[in-house]
């Protein structure tokens, strides 16, 4: 028996086609009423025999075999995508777009084929599996991160294909993966330095050198560095802020002032190394200025006299010049000796503190 043969032109009857194949076997086609070929192509089989095939049998295009599907079949190898295929130079909207109408394509082959082999066997002669499945286009990985961290141009390239949205839901669970380890990393290394820290700090405040005082003895007032800065800069704070009460808590608390960096007074060089000064504006805001009677009254008018003049004392070394008697010479004088003058003429004044109150 000769190999079946497809059947010819259009318009060619069934007896040529018979005629054309001596033993009787070949592919015949339905004629409808017009004389036109149906769209059906049936093997015609009138010699007969065990090993020809079957009468009536249909040509499956997709499976590639005369229907029915056997049951050996193989429908895994239809339902396995291709490799992806690089068209880089098309635009990244023109490949999303492709690959979604691909996507619903490959689902609708595959779907076809899964209800072929969930249909019993024997099978119907004209029932045939889902059409080859396509390829898709390849993003690159640039293109697939941008995606990822960007919500907007996820939006502006809407739909996406699944296989995308896998993609990007993927990488995005990473980062929040990532980042939530970091997190916690950093959250462990402050626990760390804490526990260091606490670690040196036990025991730090203990008295090596403790200083015996006698009960009611004043203590030291000690000139804070910053004041004598202000001071030399001419940028000296109000007198009130000398009263021991301020002076201690500059000392004790540095955080609770407002400082500024400034070149010193008369620097030509912008080479010259900037000092730290009070910021007066804001520590006048917050304490006050030396008109309010709260601020300055009389007692603490003396008292923060006393500090201011031991701050330009300090600031006035050396000593200057002393006569034979050892009292500063009539010749030399410095801002340290003109405010003691000053300090001295309120001290004698009679009632002072109800004078000035």
């Amino acid at each position: 028996m000769s190999p079946p043969q497809l059947s010819g032109p259009r318009g060619q009857s069934d007896a040529s086609l018979s005629n054309s194949n001596p033993s009787g076997s070949g592919i015949s086609s339905h004629t409808n009423s017009s004389g036109g070929n149906s769209s059906r192509t049936y093997l015609s089989h009138e010699s007969g025999g065990e090993s020809g095939p079957r009468s009536g049998s249909l040509l499956l295009p997709n499976a590639g075999l005369l229907g029915p599907v056997p049951a050996d079949f193989d429908f895994d190898a239809r339902t396995v995508v291709p490799d992806g295929v690089p068209r880089f130079e098309l635009p990244l909207a023109v490949r999303i777009q492709e690959n979604v109408d691909i996507e619903k394509y490959n689902n609708a082959s595959i779907s076809k084929t899964i209800n072929v082999k969930n249909t019993a066997v024997p099978r119907p002669a004209d029932l045939d599996v889902g059409p080859p499945l396509k390829s898709l286009f390849f993003y690159s990985d640039d293109e697939v991160l941008e995606l990822a961290n960007n919500e907007d141009l996820c939006s502006l390239f809407a739909p996406l294909p699944v296989s995308l949205l896998r993609e990007i839901i993927s990488i995005r669970a990473r980062n929040k993966n990532e980042a939530e380890a970091e997190r916690q990393a950093q959250k462990d290394r402050e626990k760390e330095t804490d526990v260091s820290t606490r670690s040196k700090l036990l025991g730090t405040m203990e008295m090596t050198n403790p200083v015996e005082r006698a009960l009611g003895e004043a203590r030291e007032v000690v000139i804070p560095t910053v004041y004598l800065l202000n001071i030399r800069n001419r940028y000296s704070p109000p007198l009130h802020f000398f009263t021991n009460a301020r002076i201690e808590q500059v000392n004790n608390s540095p955080q609770t002032i407002h400082t500024k960096v400034l070149r010193p007074f008369g620097a030509g060089d912008d080479s010259v190394e900037k000092v730290q000064l009070l910021d007066l504006s804001k520590m006048i805001s917050l304490w006050g200025n030396d008109d309010t009677p709260d601020c300055l009254s009389p007692l603490r008018f003396l008292e923060a006299s006393k500090n201011f003049l031991s701050a330009l004392q300090l600031l006035c070394r050396p000593p200057i010049d002393l006569d034979n008697s050892g009292q500063p010479s009539s010749r030399s004088t410095n801002h340290a000796l003109e405010y003691e003058k000053h300090l001295n003429y309120f001290k004698q004044v009679e009632d002072f503190e109800i004078t000035y109150s």
